[in-house]
């Protein structure tokens, strides 16, 4: 439950984002535009999202099990994350596949409970659609950490 401030300027966030809403529609504004819009209104509802993004192998999947305390996401010397994968609480370690592809796991950390940590595909990587991914997911954050491995820091 949100203190009664904060939840003011949530509900005047809401208010202003349904004119804009109207507004759009009002003015014909592209499909495109519209469902940026509809998806910024869902996710006021949602959790915290910090979305961890880095070079492939610099350590962001090593990071996020650092930061839960528990070895929940797959760790290598090779690439591992190939896609958006979003850290939940949950009761215990479960693994299925969500919308639009997104990997979801559910995991009994405390940190959990208030943030949803996202894990994502290394940018700069051989494979160019593991970049797209992470940035066509990036503008969902509520924050970005870079993470760079400190045997390259300035690739």
């Amino acid at each position: 439950m949100l203190p009664a401030d904060l939840q003011g300027q949530l509900n005047g966030g809401r208010q202003l984002l349904a004119q804009l809403r109207d507004a759009l529609t009002k003015f014909d504004a592209s499909a495109e535009d519209q469902a940026a819009l509809a998806s910024s209104i869902r996710q006021l509802d949602e959790f915290f999202m910090l979305v961890v993004v880095g070079e492939f192998n610099s350590g962001k999947s090593a990071f996020i099990n650092a930061l839960v305390g528990q070895q929940i996401l797959k760790e290598g010397v090779t690439p591992t994350t190939d896609q958006i994968h979003i850290l939940k609480h949950g009761d215990t370690v479960t693994h299925h596949t969500g919308e639009r592809g997104v990997a979801v796991t559910t995991a009994p950390a405390e940190l959990l409970r208030e943030v949803h940590i996202v894990d994502s595909p290394g940018t700069n990587a051989i494979i160019r659609e593991h970049e797209q991914i992470t940035t066509t997911f990036v503008p969902r954050a509520d924050l970005v950490l870079f993470v760079t491995s400190a045997d390259r820091p300035f690739t």
